[in-house]
Formats: C-alpha cells, sequence, structure tokens
C-alpha cells in the first residue's frame, strides 16, 4: 500500500509495528545513570540507492528491512551509502528524563536526525562535515543530541548517515553530569597530547636551526602533518581551528596524511641513511610512495573525498609496513641509529593494533584501548626525538673522530708549512692556510724590519767544511728565532746568515729583540769557546715605514716576500754597523716611534746623517747602546754629553769646536769608532768637509 506523506493512516499502521517490534528492544532512558553503549540495541537499513526519505523509511515494507545491529560499534567500512539507524527509546518513570546522545565520530559528512514533533516525524538536527561547525546545535567536537522523553512515554528516533569515507560508529547515551565530567576528562588529556606535540615541534624546530641537520626539519614537519592528521580525525580542528571550511575538515585526512607520510619517508631515509643500509629496491619504493603522497595532497582540489580518501588509505597503509621493514634491516646490519627509530615505531604499531582490535570488538575497552592511539604516537615522537639526539650524538663522536685526524694531520701539515712559510705571515695576508694562498694576494701595512748579518761571515765560513757550515748557520739561526718570536716578531726570510724579521705591533718590539739577540750572542761566543770556535759579531739594523706583504712567482712555484722602500733601508742601516762600529743601528723613524713605556729604559745616541744608495735625502742614523758590552756601554754613556755636542757642532759646520771635542771623547773612550770616524773626517785636508756623507765613502771603508 502506497503512503502519502504525514497521512494519518498510514502513521496508525506504521505505530502498530512499531509497538510489535519496539516493546522488546526499546531503550530505557530511566535506568541510564552514568553511561550507556547502545551498539547492539540499535537497528540499521543500509541505503544503497542513497534516494530513501523518512516518509519512505516509516513505510511499513520499508522498515521491515530494518536490522538489529550486532555489532558494541557498528563498521560500515568505505561503502560511500547511505545509512538510517533506527533507536527505539523509551521512560518506564513517571518523572521526565534527560540524556545525551552521543556519536563518538567526528568525521562524519552528513548527520540527519529525526524524531517526532506535532505528531509527525520531521527533521529536528542537521549537521555534519558538509555544513559550517556553527550547524551544530550543541558545540561539541563530536555529535551530540538531547534525549528527552516525560514520564511513561517511548518514542523512536531516525538518524539517516553519510560518509565519502569510512563510517564508524560508537553510540553512547550519557546522563548529562557524567558526560560533561567525561568531556572535561578527555579535553585535559587531549590538551596534554597537543601539548606534548607543539612541544616536541617547537623545540625539534629550533635544535633545527642550530645544528642546521635537515633531519630535524623533515621530523618536525612529520610531527606538524601527525598533529594535522589528529585534529581532523578528533574533530578538534574543525572544532576550533577551521569551523568554516567544512570542505576543508572533509579533505582534511588526505590533505594532512599526505604531508605527514611524506615528511616522514624523507625522515625515514636520511635518519637510516637508506641509500647504504638497506636494499636498492626497498629504497626505491619509499621514493615512489614519497611522490605518491605529494601528489595526493593536490588530488584534494580536484577530486571528492569518495576518492580522495580511498587513494589516500591505500598508499598510507603500506608506508608504515615498508619503514619497518626498513629499521628491522638497518638494525640487524647493525646500523645504531636505528636502536630508538624501530623502537618507536614498534611502540605506534602495538597501539594502532590495539586500537584496530577494539574497533573490531577483539578485546574489551579499556583506558589504552580507547587512547592507545594518542598515548603510542605521543610516545612514539618522543622516542623519535631521543633517536634524533642518539643520532646527533653518533654524528658527533664520528665526526670528532674525523675531525681529531683531520686536525692532527692538518697540524703537520700546519707545521711543516710554518717551516717555510711564517704563520704570521699568513695571517698578515687574512689567511687561514697556505691553501688559501693565491698569486698576487697582498696587503700594505706600517711594520718594524729587523736585519742582522753575522761579521766576516765568509772568512769564517772558508775555515770551515759545508757540513760545519751548515751545522754552524742552523745552530745560530735556531737560537736566534725564538727571540724575535718571544718580542712578537716572525722571521719572513733567512738570507745565508742573514736574518731579516717583520715586526706588526710597534718598533719597540724590533729594538728590543736586537738588544736581547746581542745580550744572548755573548752566551753563544762563552760556548763556543768553550768547544774552541771563534766568537761571532753580528750588526743589526732596524727601520719603520709602510711595506707591502704579500706572494711573487708564478702559479706552480709562489715565494712570500715584503716589497718595500722600507726594507732596503733596513737592510743599508744594518750595513752601517760595521762602518760606525755600531751592535744595533736604527733610523730617525725608528727612535721617533719607541713609546713613552720604554723611552727611559732605551740607551742611543745620535749617529750621524748619511745619504743611503737609493734616497736623495739624507737620513739619521742611531745607536742603540743597551745590547753593548758592559764596559764600552758605561763609556759610551760617560762619554754620551760631550760626544752628542760634538756631532751637533759637526753638523752646524762648526768644525773647529766639532774636532776639539771629538778629540776629547777620544782621549777618554779611544775605542769609539764613530769619534775616529769623525776625527778622520776632521782632520786637515785640502778640499772642504762636508757634513753629509755617502753609505760608503772611499776614505771610511
Amino acid at each position: 500500500m502506497q503512503m502519502r506523506p504525514f497521512l494519518k493512516h498510514s502513521l496508525k499502521i506504521t505505530f502498530v509495528f512499531f509497538l510489535l517490534t519496539e516493546s522488546i528492544w526499546s531503550i530505557d532512558l530511566s535506568e541510564i545513570f552514568d553511561k550507556k553503549s547502545i551498539g547492539r540495541e540499535i537497528w540499521i537499513l543500509e541505503d544503497k540507492s542513497k534516494s530513501l526519505t523518512i516518509e519512505d523509511v516509516l513505510k511499513e515494507e520499508t522498515n521491515q528491512k530494518f536490522t538489529l545491529s550486532k555489532e558494541e560499534i557498528p563498521n560500515f567500512g568505505q561503502t560511500n551509502f547511505y545509512y538510517w539507524i533506527k533507536i527505539p527509546l523509551e521512560n518506564k518513570n513517571k518523572t521526565p528524563v534527560n540524556r545525551l546522545l552521543e556519536i563518538d565520530y567526528s568525521n562524519i559528512d552528513l548527520v540527519e536526525v529525526f524524531s517526532i514533533a506535532n505528531n509527525t516525524y520531521q527533521l529536528t538536527d542537521q549537521s555534519g562535515m558538509m555544513f559550517p561547525f556553527s550547524a551544530r546545535n550543541i558545540n561539541n567536537r563530536n555529535f551530540i543530541y538531547p534525549l528527552e522523553l516525560t514520564g511513561e512515554t517511548s518514542q523512536t528516533i531516525y538518524i539517516k548517515l553519510y560518509n565519502g569515507g569510512g563510517l564508524s560508529l560508537p553510540l553512547t547515551i550519557w546522563e548529562k553530569e557524567s558526560f560533561s565530567s567525561h568531556y572535561a576528562n578527555v579535553q585535559h588529556g587531549l590538551g596534554l597530547y597537543y601539548g606534548v606535540m607543539l612541544v616536541m615541534i617547537l623545540y625539534n624546530f629550533f635544535i633545527f636551526l642550530s645544528v642546521r641537520d635537515l633531519s630535524y626539519l623533515y621530523y618536525v614537519t612529520y610531527i606538524f602533518g601527525f598533529l594535522g592528521l589528529q585534529l581532523t580525525l578528533t574533530g578538534h580542528g574543525f572544532q576550533y581551528l577551521w569551523p568554516n571550511l567544512p570542505q576543508f575538515q572533509r579533505n582534511g585526512f588526505v590533505f594532512f596524511s599526505g604531508f605527514c607520510v611524506a615528511s616522514l619517508i624523507l625522515f625515514t631515509k636520511r635518519f637510516l641513511n637508506t641509500k647504504e643500509n638497506i636494499p636498492r629496491w626497498l629504497d626505491q619504493t619509499l621514493k615512489v610512495f614519497f611522490i605518491f603522497h605529494l601528489i595526493q595532497i593536490p588530488f584534494t582540489l580536484f577530486f571528492s573525498p569518495e576518492i580522495t580518501v580511498k587513494i589516500g588509505l591505500l598508499l598510507t597503509i603500506p608506508v608504515p609496513i615498508l619503514i619497518f621493514i626498513s629499521a628491522v634491516i638497518s638494525f640487524f646490519r647493525k646500523f645504531r641509529a636505528a636502536r630508538f627509530f624501530l623502537l618507536a615505531f614498534t611502540v605506534l604499531i602495538v597501539a594502532t593494533i590495539i586500537v584496530t582490535f577494539k574497533y573490531l570488538n577483539l578485546i574489551p575497552v579499556t583506558f589504552f584501548t580507547e587512547y592507545g592511539l594518542y598515548i603510542g604516537s605521543a610516545s612514539e615522537v618522543i622516542l623519535l626525538s631521543i633517536a634524533l639526539a642518539d643520532r646527533i650524538n653518533i654524528m658527533k663522536q664520528e665526526k670528532e673522530v674525523a675531525q681529531s685526524k683531520a686536525i692532527e694531520m692538518q697540524k703537520i701539515l700546519t707545521e711543516s708549512y710554518a717551516r717555510f712559510v711564517p704563520k704570521d705571515f699568513l695571517a698578515n695576508l687574512g689567511k687561514d692556510t697556505i691553501l688559501d694562498v693565491k698569486l698576487g694576494d697582498q696587503i700594505q701595512k706600517y711594520m718594524a724590519v729587523l736585519f742582522s748579518d753575522i761579521r766576516s761571515f765568509t772568512t769564517l765560513s772558508e775555515q770551515m767544511s759545508p757540513e760545519e757550515n751548515f751545522n754552524f748557520i742552523n745552530s745560530y739561526l735556531g737560537r736566534m728565532s725564538p727571540i724575535i718570536q718571544k718580542h712578537n716578531g716572525f722571521i719572513d726570510k733567512f738570507i745565508g746568515d742573514a736574518i731579516m724579521a717583520l715586526f706588526e705591533r710597534n718598533i719597540t718590539d724590533a729594538i728590543f729583540a736586537g738588544v736581547d739577540m746581542q745580550l744572548y750572542l755573548k752566551e753563544y761566543n762563552y760556548h763556543r769557546n768553550k768547544q774552541g770556535y771563534v766568537p761571532i759579531q753580528i750588526g743589526i739594523g732596524i727601520h719603520a715605514g709602510s711595506l707591502m706583504l704579500g706572494t711573487i712567482g708564478a702559479e706552480e712555484r709562489l715565494e712570500g716576500t715584503v716589497i718595500s722602500d722600507t726594507v732596503n733601508l733596513a737592510s743599508r742601516v744594518q750595513n752601517l754597523t760595521k762602518i760606525y762600529g755600531a751592535k744595533i743601528a736604527v733610523t730617525e723613524a725608528a727612535i721617533h716611534a719607541i713609546d713613552d713605556k720604554h723611552i727611559q729604559s732605551l740607551e742611543y745616541r745620535f749617529l750621524d746623517r748619511v745619504r743611503v744608495k737609493g734616497k736623495t735625502k739624507p737620513v739619521s742614523v742611531y745607536e742603540i747602546l743597551n745590547g753593548d758590552d758592559p764596559i764600552f756601554l758605561e763609556q759610551k754613556l760617560n762619554t754620551k754629553d760631550l760626544y752628542l755636542e760634538a756631532t751637533a757642532a759637526y753638523h752646524s759646520e762648526n768644525f773647529v769646536e766639532a774636532r776639539e771635542k771629538f778629540e776629547a771623547v777620544a782621549k777618554r773612550f779611544p775605542e769609539d769608532k764613530a769619534t775616529q770616524l769623525y776625527l778622520k773626517r776632521l782632520f786637515p785636508r785640502t778640499s772642504p768637509v762636508s757634513r753629509i756623507h755617502d753609505e760608503f765613502p772611499e776614505d771610511e771603508e
């Protein structure tokens, strides 16, 4: 018999049918004081045509097709059909009852509730992921509906369901206060879970910024994707983050699973070093699934959830298995970092299996089965973070060993190179090692130059064999080099028996280095004398000025050198020590550069004004006295004032006065070669006396 909508006659027939069936299976709300799972007390009708209306469902021939559920949590799989749920309710008490019906499954596209109003069945609630979150009458991530029955009454409600993905139906009737308490506990628990995930994201992201290891970046994106997946599945994302984007909520699983699994594959490949630790076919398979999951993300823009969700599930399920196999293989191949990684995935897989068994009604509902996935995923995230730290420690240890070997080798090479190219030379060029030096590297600096030379070395060397010559030179230079380094200088080059040293800090360092070299020479000569060798004498010349420090030569043969008039002048000044009998000679520029701190401790006197080779203007030359033998030093200091008066008179062309004063100095200190040199110039001659003299005048050789 055909039924026209809402005809009273048809309703009477329907109600009779209801009474016959529901009298046995009705759920008594008055007996529910806490909560009750009603999965086995509901009736289910599958609508494959997706065309049934409430009027069709109420027809006797259709209503007879409802079947009693046999599962505690009905699971409809990936069918994409409409499902009608019939829930017969009654209140055997005389007082009204108020309860709440919860569908503890937040990802349902369409939920329509039909109940009696004004003696007819009407749509009393319509919500789901097809509608904005604000369409729900009760603000909750799950679907919550009030159940109100007056005393000694009954009612049957119908719920129409549709989902583009899988559909599971955990149905529970709650006493209101119990639900509020339960919901608060769930919120607190999930809040803790989300907090752990966010902390792990931030913690590992900051570590990534610090160590710049891509493993941490992949791990962060994996946790982010997993967190987004959980927010979608629990409904909290729809409730709090994107309530006005129902289409995004419907595709959230596909979007976040693609993002999460792609990141997980990258993380696994890098963490486990799959190129070396697993078979090539397995590594290539992971690459293929990575590409598939990247492609899966934009699919949500072009295809409906009915298609994308199934594709997402199909692509996601094999990946954890492949990753687990990769971890096992890496572990058995003695890859140490795989330990925590394997443990983390084992925990997650075990938790997933437990939750799956719960939904299959193979194990009872407990705290761990209810929240196992959250516990497992949080544990996995923490363990993977520990695994990362362990891997970093392993890499650090390996790096430290490698660096130690590299440093040792570099030290050997540096020490070897430093024997030929001074480290200070490289430092002045701004180079760390000799490997960084290129042809033409140069820099201009103000530096002091020290030249030293052994007196009469040619005559001395003729008395020795070639081997003795080399031994002598190396012995002498090996003793002088530390003195120069002690005073912040470095040896630019050895020129036979001569030394050329540079001082960057100040010229006082060069002067005190020269003094110490002369003083040490006395000790050196003492040991030479004891061994039967002839004592040696050295002359030292010092000048300061601007110079060019750099490399010359060809690409295949470089040499570090200093090019400057300053170097030439320092060399000329050293030569003057032979003529004037000085141990240390310096230019006027050097005297002016002595700082106030050391000026009082240095003894010096003016020598002469000399026109050196290559210079048009004469250069004032001074003698540093601190390095002289004590006897000569005392005599020079005792005659210093008279000597300076004589030189002043000489260079003022008051030659008569100069001669008288020099003769007075000579009487007191006849060994003063500089005084004798001036007297030789002042001795009566036919030509006028010049107060400016060339570097090597013939009568002064």
